[in-house]
This record gives structure tokens, C-alpha cells and sequence, in this order.
């Protein structure tokens, strides 16, 4: 039985009535382009929450057929999706991870891309299911979205073996989550369309079918699930393909390293768990007044990028530190940088050494960053050390005699930050009266001179981007994140 042979159809056709204060523009695109070019493609599992996934709060899971792959991502480069690069722990085969931006909404949309129907089992064990042209053969079209999607029972089907392959390899339990989307699905499956549909796959049916689905839909019975989903599964066993012995030496690796970093994280250094830019990282740098609001604007930014992006914290400002991943990272050296009675009294007798130290430790910390951007993950730093404006904005501080040795080591040590300095750096450009009504405590001429004076400051070889940070602070965000898209 064939429901759709060619998913590549309008949303008239569908009857679909997209919500346009739920769904993200990007995604109803995406969709247009994707039926335009006559793709072969489906939202093929979790379709349960696909509005939440089109609204940008969850994974796409999109399956493209391996023959229109070079079409696919020719679309996706068009709309400027950046290709991520999953870390080893997480790789499967046959997948890809691809990021779009919503610019009406800031959203990031996260395509978990398959070019075949795998799934993960046991350690370092992947079930390949022999499915995919007759998948493609039993789709239908979500009626809210216009998404093709496969038909349930087609659907519950691929969870069944799902459900047993993620007790193989986490857990013998079924999270409540699937346990619920089984019992949905369940709900919408006529028995002669299961048949029809396992004879295709040249699938048994299960024994005893209809009792089975009626104590899941109606007594919500676990163990009726567990029997259903592995007399599904253990049909399969002959596309089980085994990994090699080296991927589940790393598999062991990474599962007790990230056991230990739980516990240890602060003590290690910035450590990778999200995915990275294939295109490569970046340094970015949030700079204003005092009230242009650079704090706040880095901390959301940060809370965006994790979503799905290694991102970390720099603060570059008087007291520098690093965050990452919500860890507030270990410093031998923090002492020397806080508002404790005793780091008070060290600067009092260190003087201008001071300062020096602050420098050098703003390098070693620009250069932690530089290893990050390396690795291609991101750093988003909240001030960053500049040379042109003496005194303020995290500049020189023993410059009023140029002549001494600590100015000529001072200057020495802001040439070499500035040499290995930030990719990309927001100009927070306030006017002076509102970032004094943002900030009443401090000096009102100092904010003022501060605002006068961020224009002149140059940044080295790194793209400048100017945004007006006096708006209402949504408005500053959104478009931070649509010039932080661009320059990614």
C-alpha cells in the first residue's frame, strides 16, 4: 500500500495550515525549497513533538534519501546552514548535523540529518534497517506543518526498534517520553495497515498483535511494550553492523572522562562536549561603556550558542576568569584577582607589578582561547585588552611616564595580546545619557568619556561590527545574533 510516492507537494495540496506565531519562518522555507526541488524526504521519527522541532525547541529529524543528498545540502548552503562536526562519542553513521538560524525569532534550528535508517545498539553496535525505499513508500503529510511524515503504523514500526536498541545500549527501561509516543501511535494504527505493512518489510507480526496494542493504548502496560518492541527487533538481528575494536575503546573512554569532568570539570580546563563548526571557531569579543549592557548580552549569547555549539566564556576585565559549561574554571592564580581583603592588600604592595601580572595572565588566557578556536569551538569574551585608549577600556595603565621599565614591559605585553587578538569584536555603541541611567553608581563623566572614546579604538585585523546597544535590550540581541550568524 502506497500512501505518497512523491512527498513534493505544496502546502495547498496538503491542506496544511502552518501557525505562523509557532513555527519558524526558516523552517517553512526550508520546506518550500525541499518540495521545490522534488526532494525524497520525511521528518521520520518524533513526530509527535515536530512542532516543537520546526519551533526551534528540539532536533529536526530529517531523512533524505542518499540520492538527493548533493541536492540537499546545496539547499542548505544557500540558506547559510553551518555544518557541525559531532563530537567522537557521538557519532553515528550514515548522519549529519547541520545548523540553521531564524531570523525572525533568533531560534537556531538543529537538522539531525539521515541519510539511512540506523540506530544505535549495545556498545559500538549499530542497527542498519533494510527499510529505506519502502519508508519512502509510506508517507503522508502532517496536516499542521505540510511535513511529510511516515504513516503510524510505518512509524511505530521504526520506534519498536528503537525503543529495544536504546534498552541495549543505555538502559533496560523505556524513558516515560517514548512510552507515551508508543501509546500515541499505537492509538492511530489500524491492524490490516500493520499487516500490510510488515509484510512489505517481510516482518512476522507479532504474536498475539491486537491484545498486545490494546494493553499499551488502554493499560499503558511497559511490559507489553518491551514484548511487542523485541519481537520486532530480534527479526533484524542479520543488519546489526559491529564497529571497530579501536571506536569501542573510545567509547569507553569518553563515557568515564565525562563521568569524571561532572565532578572535576573546574579543576581540568575548557573541555569539548557540545558540537564544534566544521568551518571553524572563533574569538569574539562584546565591548562598550559601562551600562551598554556587555555582561547580560554575553550570557545570552552563551545560553544561545550551547544549545548545540562548544562555546565558552572569557572575561578579559579586571578580575579575568573563564566559564565553561556553567563551571567557574580553577585558577592558581585567582587570588591575586578578586575583592577579598587579601587581594587587596597584595595589589596595595605589588604596584605597578600589578598590572603586569594582569596582562600576562590575559594573555595566557588569550591563548587558551586562540587553542579553543583552534579546535574549532567558540569564545565569547565580555571586554577584551585593547592599546589605543590609555587608562580605560581595559588599555595600558602605566603609561603617564613612557620612559620606565614597567611601561616599556607594559606596551611590549599589550603588542603581543593584541597581535593574537579576536576574530570579531561588537562595538556596543550607547549614548552616555542612557548608559548612565543604566548605570547611576558609577561616574557619570568617566561613562561619558568611555562613549566617546570606543569609536577610536581599532581592534587589530578583527571584523568590527557596530550595534546600538541604546534600543530595548531584545532588540539588541536579536540583532547581535543575526550579525554573529553572518560571521560564523
Amino acid at each position: 500500500m502506497v500512501l505518497l510516492t512523491d512527498p513534493s507537494v505544496s502546502h495547498s495540496d496538503s491542506g496544511a495550515e502552518l501557525s505562523r506565531d509557532h513555527i519558524t519562518r526558516e523552517s517553512v522555507e526550508l520546506l518550500a525549497d525541499c518540495k521545490r526541488e522534488h526532494l525524497r524526504f520525511a521528518h521520520w521519527k518524533g513526530n509527535s513533538h515536530l512542532l516543537q522541532s520546526l519551533e526551534g525547541r528540539s532536533d529536526i529529524e530529517i531523512l533524505v534519501h542518499p540520492n538527493c543528498r548533493l541536492q540537499f545540502e546545496a539547499i542548505l548552503r544557500r540558506r547559510s546552514y553551518k555544518k557541525m562536526q559531532s563530537q567522537p562519542r557521538n557519532a553515528y553513521p550514515g548522519i549529519e548535523d547541520w545548523l540553521g538560524f531564524d531570523p525572525d525569532t533568533g531560534r537556531l534550528l538543529h537538522l539531525h540529518t539521515h541519510y539511512d535508517l540506523a540506530t544505535k545498539t549495545g556498545k559500538e553496535k549499530f542497527l542498519h534497517l533494510p527499510w529505506l525505499e519502502f519508508f519512502f513508500q509510506q508517507l503522508k503529510i502532517d496536516q499542521l506543518t505540510g511535513w511529510p511524515v511516515p504513516i503510524p503504523e510505518m512509524e511505530t514500526l521504526v520506534l519498536l526498534v528503537r525503543i529495544h536498541a536504546n534498552m541495549l545500549h543505555d538502559k533496560p527501561v523505556i524513558p516515560i517520553v517514548k512510552q507515551k509516543e508508543l501509546q500515541q501511535l499505537l492509538s492511530q494504527v489500524q491492524l490490516q495497515r500493520f499487516r500490510e505493512v510488515c509484510s512489505g518489510l517481510q516482518l512476522e507480526v507479532p504474536a498475539g498483535l491486537e491484545v498486545e496494542i490494546n494493553n499499551i493504548v488502554q493499560y499503558h502496560s511497559v511490559p507489553a511494550m518491551i514484548h511487542l518492541s523485541a519481537q520486532i527487533y530480534h527479526q533484524l538481528s542479520a543488519s546489526i553492523i559491529t564497529a571497530s575494536p579501536m571506536a569501542a575503546i573510545k567509547t569507553f573512554y569518553y563515557k568515564y572522562f565525562l563521568k569524571f569532568y561532572k565532578h572535576a570539570g573546574r579543576f581540568t580546563g575548557p573541555v569539548q562536549l557540545k558540537k564544534t563548526l566544521l568551518a571553524g571557531g572563533k574569538v569574539i569579543a562584546l565591548v562598550g561603556s559601562d551600562g551598554a549592557g556587555k555582561s547580560t548580552l554575553c550570557n545570552d549569547v552563551i545560553k544561545w550558542l550551547t544549545f548545540k555549539i562548544d562555546t565558552h566564556y572569557f572575561y578579559f576585565g579586571k578580575r579575568p576568569f573563564i566559564k565553561s559549561y556553567g563551571w567557574r574554571l580553577f585558577s592558581i592564580t585567582a587570588f591575586l584577582f578578586n575583592d577579598r581583603a587579601v587581594s587587596k592588600y597584595f595589589r596595595k604592595l605589588a604596584g605597578n607589578i600589578y598590572y603586569l601580572l594582569l596582562i600576562h595572565k590575559k594573555i595566557n588566557m588569550l591563548r587558551l582561547a586562540n587553542r579553543l578556536r583552534q579546535k574549532r569551538s567558540l569564545v565569547i569574551c565580555d571586554r577584551f585588552p585593547q592599546k589605543d585608549i590609555l587608562g580605560f577600556f581595559d588599555g595600558p595603565k602605566l603609561q603617564a611616564n613612557t620612559n620606565t621599565w614597567f611601561a616599556r614591559l607594559e606596551r611590549k605585553q599589550f603588542s603581543l595580546f593584541c597581535q593574537n587578538g579576536a576574530d570579531v569584536v561588537f562595538k556596543l555603541q550607547v549614548p552616555p545619557e542612557i548608559a548612565a541611567q543604566r548605570k547611576p553608581e558609577h561616574d557619570n563623566k568617566l561613562i561619558e568619556k568611555k562613549c566617546e572614546n570606543l569609536s577610536g579604538i581599532s581592534f587589530g585585523h578583527a571584523t568590527v561590527i557596530d550595534i546600538d546597544a541604546g534600543r530595548p535590550y531584545e532588540q539588541v540581541l536579536l540583532e547581535t545574533k543575526r550579525k554573529l550568524w553572518e560571521v560564523l
